[in-house]
């Protein structure tokens, strides 16, 4: 069940609101057709959401075109940022190298209880790396937002899911570390990718849900120290995207602006290719928390998977029958 407060009519007719503006805008800059093109793949994205993300050849066809006129877009209106190199980047705190970055805004005490849990998990499957919670309370502990954002943010115009966007940019490239969104449940040890020069959910040939096709997810990144710079120059791509707008073009932006910085710099390109795949059922918890929870079925997502991506936009049930479903059971 999609939560009523995130799926609201007032909500649903600002989004078409903002969507058909986006359109607007971005046939100025390619062609009305093509605009229209990534209006009709939005449309699709949305109907894949809601019937559990079955990709068609029909969906396929339409993302697959969404994406190669939004990397047009992107590509004529967003410069080339400079790469930024490590030596340009203050050395890292030593109390805060290796952390495990996650956002709340609101605090975990008022988190719902998906959030707490999967917190609680990643907690226990890190070894002895930090977990540091990020808040409205503590967050100038750690970064500082660039004036234009903080100017736009106050204008309404920035969101806070717009600020966490730049914040996971800003701490990797300040401290490195893992950044992980607040609604990943975590099986198993992930200490493995504090060992890499970069990292993050990686599934070739992904759904065409994802503009990179899975190749990256921007909800899971991780760097070490010496791969800041990345992130530093990532950040410097967002950043250029609010300098020049007021609005939200495209819902996945943030990853048409890092396959943009791929695209510009066979430096990013070539650390990116060396992800190793991972987590191939990320995805695939999330579509049977209100089942009725089988171990089989369990053991079957846990083989070859230890992060899986949950939501706490939606409802769930916690039994079926008097038997606890998989939410039930990783809530309790």
């Amino acid at each position: 069940m999609v939560s009523s407060k995130h799926n609201s009519l007032g909500r649903i007719r600002k989004r078409i609101s903002e969507e058909l503006h986006s359109t607007r805008e971005i046939a100025k800059v390619v062609s009305f057709p093509k605009a229209m093109s990534t209006f009709v793949g939005k449309i699709d994205i949305q109907l894949m959401v809601r019937s559990g993300e079955v990709e068609t050849t029909h969906y396929k066809k339409h993302l697959l075109k969404k994406h190669k006129v939004m990397n047009q877009y992107f590509s004529k209106t967003i410069p080339v940022v400079p790469l930024v190199r490590n030596e340009e980047l203050s050395p890292v705190n030593e109390a805060l190298k290796g952390c495990v970055w996650v956002c709340w805004w609101q605090g975990l005490d008022n988190a719902p209880d998906i959030v707490k849990a999967c917190v609680e998990s990643i907690n226990a499957k890190v070894g002895n790396h930090r977990v540091i919670v990020i808040t409205e309370e503590n967050v100038d502990q750690y970064v500082s937002f660039p004036k234009v954002m903080m100017d736009k943010y106050k204008a309404g115009i920035v969101t806070r899911t717009h600020l966490s966007d730049y914040l996971r940019l800003e701490l990797l490239s300040r401290y490195g570390g893992l950044w992980l969104d607040s609604t990943f449940f975590c099986t198993s040890n992930i200490e493995f990718v504090f060992n890499l020069p970069l990292w993050s959910i990686k599934r070739p040939d992904y759904l065409h849900i994802s503009v990179a096709s899975g190749q990256f997810a921007n909800y899971s990144f991780a760097c070490d120290e010496e791969h800041r710079w990345i992130f530093a120059t990532l950040r410097d791509y967002l950043l250029a995207y609010w300098k020049k707008y007021d609005y939200m073009v495209d819902y996945l932006f943030l990853d048409y602006l890092i396959v943009k910085a791929i695209q510009d710099y066979r430096e990013i390109a070539k650390v990116f290719s060396k992800i190793p795949p991972n987590n191939p059922n990320c995805d695939e918890l999330l579509k049977v928390l209100s089942k009725q929870y089988d171990v089989q079925k369990w053991n079957e997502l846990i083989k070859d998977t230890n992060l899986f991506k949950l939501t706490w936009k939606k409802s769930f049930e916690k039994e079926v029958d008097g038997q606890l479903t998989f939410y039930g059971k990783i809530v309790s």
